[in-house]
């Protein structure tokens, strides 16, 4: 198992990066790195693991991932698995080649020699990641955009940078016009002009395959948030890359159980919700044929996911027991006491339910 030791004065914080030293060590090699690190997170900040953005001096590849300097180290805290961001980003991948999502692996990480347990060690979604041409200036990238709600929002992280745009700097080149112009084509076109036009702003085949990651994994949290929007150049539309899919694949946003008791509504995002409606664009019968080919592909199967399981566990299933040792299984923002194993189960059980359940429904389309 590759480690990482951070080695700081004093404690991580949570404002601005400060300087840090990374000991990388993996089966061949020990590397130390310069960099500059701080804690991350939203509402996961309450939960007494912290996961950390690092940014390094110069580009490194962790475990063969491509070379970056911009890495997120996760807690993946409140996933017992720890797979379900690492398998739904996988599956995404796997679905088609301009899917992006962010490859991973599996890290032990420790501060100042302290151990601090198993993490997930991904890369940050910017613009080199996501093939961006920086040439180019209509190329954009925009964090959990609030495109699909209405109503302007009261309270957003950053009051000056509405739509969370990565790139280009807002000081640079303020993409809002463009962004803003996109929401109210989506929102106040004539069914007309959306078929009409709906491909010169969004690519259909990425928008049909983040759609069917949603249904498969049934995260809720995906439909109005946990993206990125991008936009490569001037000649491409906008593609959505996946985001933060640990509520999924039989948990709830508040990480309860849900065996499918609760299904998600893909039609809150206005974007899905018009290509699903407006028959003259053939979105459901796009819809229906893809999910059908990915399960002939047999990236949509139980048997995919188990492997996924598999070869995931081959790796960490050590490294859970001692990560439970400080992090217990029973700890307060836990639903239940499920242990790793329990909780794969859960997954497995999950999946035979969705797929049986996807099936039916597509065949009925």
């Amino acid at each position: 198992m590759p480690s990482l030791n951070i080695k700081k004065d004093g404690a991580v914080g949570w404002k601005e990066k400060e300087p840090c030293i990374i000991i990388y060590t993996d089966s061949e090699h020990t590397d130390e790195l310069i960099g500059k690190i701080k804690c991350r997170g939203g509402m996961s900040r309450k939960y007494y693991k912290h996961s950390f953005s690092l940014e390094l001096e110069r580009k490194y590849s962790f475990a063969n991932l491509p070379y970056d300097d911009d890495w997120i180290i996760h807690a993946n805290y409140i996933d017992k698995t720890f797979m379900r961001h690492k398998i739904s980003y996988d599956l995404f991948r796997e679905m088609g080649p301009a899917n992006v999502a962010s490859k991973s692996t599996f890290v032990n990480v420790s501060i100042n020699d302290l151990y601090e347990g198993l993490y997930v060690l991904m890369e940050n979604i910017n613009a080199s990641m996501a093939g961006l041409n920086k040439s180019d200036t209509m190329a954009m990238l925009f964090k959990d955009p609030p495109i699909f709600i209405k109503e302007k929002l009261t309270y957003v992280t950053d009051s000056l940078n509405y739509y969370h745009q990565k790139y280009p700097k807002m000081n640079t080149s303020d993409k809002t016009y463009y962004i803003e112009a996109f929401k109210n084509f989506l929102f106040y076109s004539s069914d007309h002009e959306f078929s009409e036009k709906v491909a010169t702003w969004v690519d259909i085949a990425n928008v049909i395959d983040w759609h069917i990651i949603l249904l498969f994994s049934n995260n809720g949290d995906g439909i109005i948030k946990n993206f990125y929007l991008f936009k490569s150049d001037k000649n491409t539309p906008f593609r959505f890359a996946i985001w933060d899919y640990d509520h999924s694949f039989g948990r709830d946003g508040d990480y309860g159980r849900n065996l499918m008791e609760r299904e998600l509504d893909c039609n809150r995002a206005i974007l899905l919700e018009r290509l699903s409606n407006i028959s003259d664009i053939g979105y459901l019968y796009r819809l229906k044929n893809r999910w059908f080919e990915l399960r002939e592909q047999n990236i949509i199967s139980i048997e995919n996911f188990e492997k996924h399981i598999i070869d995931n566990d081959r790796v960490i299933h050590k490294e859970v027991k001692k990560n439970a040792e400080k992090w217990p299984v029973d700890g307060k923002w836990y639903d239940d006491d499920n242990e790793y194993r329990q909780e794969l189960d859960l997954m497995r059980t999950f999946v035979k339910i969705r797929i049986h359940q996807l099936d039916g429904y597509f065949h009925r389309l």
